[in-house]
């Protein structure tokens, strides 16, 4: 099962991904197999892309040096592209652009993918007050978890933003990370569904499934995810192999 459809993405849609443990490689498999599926694809951030991730598409644009007419060439010629906003050399990141921005590029391409929030590489967050940066015309928000924090001890070397973590699951900085932790902290309002727009589809995407003893544990944690009812389905397999099988938890 490819992951558009385990996800069950339509012409129209703005898919944001939040949460840590794989936004990127979330985004990048998504545009490629759209882009093989002769979708035109914009991806775009609303916060930062480091330098080097500028060839996640076959070609980079930085809006709004570049407006809507070249961008619709650029989907005509590639199929696929990646809009940011300019370059921020001090701190070696292409800078985001505005919900307004991706609102005015939804039109011109099929789907676009947004990758809306920040984790500096770790598996696990919960968002400050200022994050996410979701965009109002976002149909479809997922929350990724890496599930490698799984055992790992509650702190800043394995979680990001570890003190909103502790409080929004209600416990001390250090203990365990388990799928409990994992389940408050994603179905929180101030957690993993944080400032969705009324109405957006929200799916839960726990990366990193690739032993048995992680896969036992993600199933447990989807059922505890969608015994809240707030999201419409959970997502568990690996964004590192491009031959992973998704296993899909619909709600109910």
């Amino acid at each position: 099962m490819r992951l558009v459809d385990a996800l069950q993405l339509g012409r129209g849609d703005v898919v944001a991904f939040v949460g840590a443990g794989g936004k990127t490689a979330a985004l990048s498999r998504l545009t490629q197999e759209l882009h093989e599926a002769g979708r035109h694809v914009i991806a775009a951030t609303t916060t930062h892309l480091a330098l080097e991730q500028n060839t996640l598409a076959p070609i980079h644009l930085v809006w709004p040096e570049t407006g809507a007419t070249k961008v619709a060439a650029a989907l005509c010629k590639h199929g696929c592209v990646l809009i940011t906003g300019p370059a921020d050399h001090a701190l070696g990141k292409w800078m985001g652009l505005s919900p307004a921005a991706i609102a005015d590029l939804r039109g011109l391409a099929d789907l676009v993918l947004v990758e809306a929030d920040g984790a500096r590489r770790l598996p696990f967050k919960a968002p400050a007050e200022h994050e996410p940066a979701i965009p109002d015309c976002a149909t479809v928000v997922v929350v990724i978890v890496g599930l490698d924090v799984l055992g790992q001890p509650l702190d800043a070397a394995h979680v990001h933003r570890p003190e909103r973590a502790a409080a929004l699951a209600g416990v001390a900085l250090g203990e365990t990370v388990t799928a409990e932790v994992i389940a408050r902290v994603l179905s929180h309002p101030q957690g993993g569904r944080k400032n969705a727009p009324t109405g957006t589809r929200l799916v839960a995407l726990l990366n990193k499934a690739e032993s048995a003893e992680r896969l036992a544990q993600a199933r447990r944690l989807a059922t505890l995810v969608l015994n809240n009812g707030v999201y419409s389905r959970v997502l568990i397999g690996s964004l590192a192999s491009a031959s992973s099988e998704w296993e899909v938890f619909p709600a109910g």
